[in-house]
């Protein structure tokens, strides 16, 4: 199981209450087992069943934590004997070990104490009425016999009525810590349903040296370490409210949020433990705080149950830190007494920071404000994380120091972000390497900066222009318009003269029309007399790139590269025609969709999509004719029939399709179909014979013809113009 989740406490003791199920006078609070019996033999008969279970399901014990045949023990901060249970005198010890005031402000923080509790203690004022006399303004302070007997009387006094109540794990269970300059106090209580607060224990513990060196933020955090540790027993695995009088750790320590990444390492290290447990941590002010910070400015002498050895590793580290920085620690600590900002940051720091600061009086202050979190003190230097804070008296020879290999800016960043730290450093980093002359003298090119062209208003507006080859034995002359990136490839063969250039651009125009802008390299056919003629001629704007800047002209470049790579992809496939390639590779480019434009170029520059051949693969849709034919199927028709060198004569006809709405297919009285547009035909009314014509139709017509006229009675119809007897010419004969 991994260390530190939360449900690892309830899942132990799941698994013990499982081992140890059905023994009888044993009971298991996480590790801890308590045996017991009614006489000897039956205590020795429970204590075998229980170590054979242990063995069995493979825990091991600790016989240097094992107690053995005891007629009382400390279990769950109560002593156990044959007569019941009791308080244990060590959770009031932090009580009754405080020692006496020595100055007001302790008095005031014991009175705070004990008055937390004052419901508790009868007579409370008469009782503390001596001690408040020292409280009063111009009173000098003076520790008599007096005073003493009425500390110790109020001493046993609460000690006797705070009673420690009993533990009960339906209540509401609240920890509350503090911290003072040399002292941290934690206590755990009971929330009842009546709303009073019970105290369950008691615990406070004198700062060592180090620990003294915290910021205030970190002794507040350290006292809410000390109280989980401490009470890890009753806290581990269930749900708690954490009071704390230090507003600043509610969002450092707020277990719905994430661990700001600019807190102390210690900070961040101590909020990592606490996500073992289910807490919610709230504001409670110092006036309301009492109980806990009397603890922690009255504390018992040193606790050796309880040594922060995370925090004394970290420490050598930051120490071991300052000793490697080329500056000795001795020589930035001096530097640090004498300067008066950093003065005022340390007292901060060692003590606590005001919640405000007016911008315009402390601007100094301002940045040590901001990260008044990530701040501490290690042998009187103040340091940001790990970072040493310089002074500004040696500003200027730490970046001398950082820039003695002529480091660019990210490398002495980096070293100076690893090992130290003061306002505006980065600034002053930059002004260094901006002065430093052996720097500009060997200042590498700067980062290529590039400006798109600017998107023509039409195709054929603007085009990009380059040479290609020779490769295929040939030069080719590459053209792409702008707009639609549509190519045109020409075989310049090995002719590259302004005048053939001249003569293929002619061509190009022919079909396209002059554009307006043509932009090109600084190539000799480019800016010949012949070319200059030419663009004036047409009024076309030549655009030049800058020397030896392909980039510049990057629409070219990248197609001249497309090209390439197609013309050897085609000889690869053994293609030995040059033409052939060429249309290949043109053809798969314009096409298929451009990736810049989102639209074929061919597409674009046509204002008209290509019928490739997976276009032909698509079934095509039925047209509905707009106009419904004016002759339908099996209608009798005169037709026009055309004679060489005669005059066109009417002929019999009948349709037999309708190609389209003005197109019909005829078939002739011989038999012969022909194909006649709609003002080539007129109607023909059916004759009394019309069934003799009938029967000459095929079989579907002739049925769909009788079908759809049955009682059909057609006057005798005559040609559209009269017939005349034609008589033979008389022509003179001489007798």
């Amino acid at each position: 199981m991994p260390f530190g989740i939360s449900n690892a406490p309830a899942i132990f003791q799941r698994i013990i209450d499982q081992v140890i199920g059905g023994i009888p006078n044993s009971i298991a609070y996480l590790d801890d087992i308590l045996i017991t019996g009614a006489n000897e033999e039956e205590h020795l008969q429970t204590l075998d069943m229980v170590l054979s279970k242990l063995l069995e399901f493979g825990f091991r014990c600790n016989p240097e934590k094992c107690l053995f045949f005891q007629d009382e023990v400390s279990y769950l901060g109560f002593i156990i004997d044959r007569h019941g249970k009791r308080p244990d005198p060590g959770r009031v010890e932090a009580i009754i070990k405080m020692p006496a005031p020595k100055n007001v402000k302790e008095l005031e923080a014991f009175i705070g104490k004990v008055n937390y509790y004052g419901q508790f203690i009868s007579n409370f004022s008469d009782k503390c009425k001596s001690l408040n006399h020292l409280r009063k303004q111009n009173t000098r302070w003076e520790w008599s016999q007096e005073y003493q007997k009425s500390f110790e009387r109020l001493l046993q006094d609460i000690s006797n009525t705070t009673t420690l109540v009993h533990f009960d794990a339906h209540l509401p269970l609240i920890l509350e810590t503090d911290a003072s300059h040399y002292g941290i106090g934690a206590v755990l209580l009971h929330r009842y349903p009546d709303g009073s607060e019970r105290p369950i224990s008691h615990a406070s513990k004198t700062l060592t040296t180090a620990e003294r060196n915290y910021s205030q933020i970190e002794k507040e955090a350290f006292s809410i370490i000390f109280g989980i540790k401490k009470f890890h027993q009753y806290l581990a695995g269930r749900s708690f409210e954490l009071n704390t009088d230090h507003k600043p750790l509610l969002a450092i320590f707020n277990p719905s949020k994430g661990i700001p990444v600019t807190a102390a390492n210690k900070i961040q290290r101590w909020a990592l433990y606490l996500m073992g447990y289910n807490y919610n941590i709230r504001f409670k002010p110092t006036r309301s705080h009492a109980n806990a910070d009397a603890l922690s400015r009255l504390p018992i002498p040193d606790d050796n149950s309880f040594i922060d050895n995370d925090s004394l590793q970290v420490n050598l580290i930051q120490t071991q830190l300052i000793d490697q920085w080329p500056l000795k620690p001795n020589e930035i600590a001096l530097a640090t007494a004498k300067n008066d900002i950093l003065n005022r940051v340390k007292n901060f720091v060692l003590t606590r920071w005001p919640l405000s600061f007016s911008r315009s009086q402390n601007r100094e202050l301002i940045p040590y404000f901001n990260n008044r979190d990530s701040l501490s003190v290690v042998n009187d230097c103040i340091l940001k994380d790990t970072r040493v804070i310089i002074p500004q008296q040696l500003h200027h020879r730490v970046v001398h120091m950082l820039h003695r290999g002529h480091l660019g800016i990210i490398k002495m960043k980096h070293l100076a972000r690893t090992h130290c730290w003061w306002p505006n450093m980065d600034k002053d980093i930059i002004d260094m390497i901006k002065s430093c002359h052996i720097c500009d003298k060997l200042q590498p090119l700067p980062k290529p900066q590039f400006k798109s062209w600017d998107e023509p208003r039409q195709v054929w507006s603007r085009l990009h222009m380059d040479f290609a080859g020779p490769f295929w034995n040939s030069k080719w002359l590459l053209i792409v318009d702008a707009k639609s990136k549509f190519p045109i490839v020409i075989d310049m063969g090995n002719d590259t003269t302004s005048k053939h250039l001249c003569d293929v651009l002619e061509h190009v125009i022919d079909w396209f029309g002059p554009p307006e802008k043509l932009a090109i390299d600084n190539g000799p056919p480019f800016n010949s007399y012949e070319m200059k003629n030419f663009y004036d001629i047409y009024a076309i704007t030549h655009i030049t790139t800058a020397p030896y800047h392909p980039a510049s002209n990057g629409l070219a470049e990248r197609f001249v590269r497309s090209f390439k790579e197609g013309m050897l992809k085609q000889q690869q496939t053994d293609q030995t025609n040059k033409v052939i390639a060429l249309r290949n590779v043109l053809r798969s480019y314009r096409w298929p969709l451009h990736t810049s434009t989102g639209v074929p170029p061919a597409h674009m520059m046509f204002n008209s999509p290509i019928r490739t051949q997976l276009e032909r693969m698509k079934p095509a849709e039925p047209v509905k004719q707009q106009q419904q034919p004016k002759y339908a199927v099996g209608k009798l028709v005169w037709t026009l029939q055309h004679q060489l060198n005669h005059r066109s004569q009417w002929q019999q006809a009948i349709i037999t399709r309708n190609i389209s709405s003005m197109v019909y297919e005829i078939q002739l009285s011989d038999g012969q179909h022909q194909k006649r547009h709609q003002n080539q035909i007129h109607l023909r009314h059916s004759s009394n014979n019309s069934s003799n014509e009938v029967d000459s139709l095929p079989d579907e017509l002739s049925h769909a013809k009788t079908k759809s006229n049955p009682l059909e009675i057609s006057p005798p119809s005559s040609p559209r113009f009269p017939h005349r007897h034609r008589r033979p010419p008389d022509r003179y004969a001489p007798s």
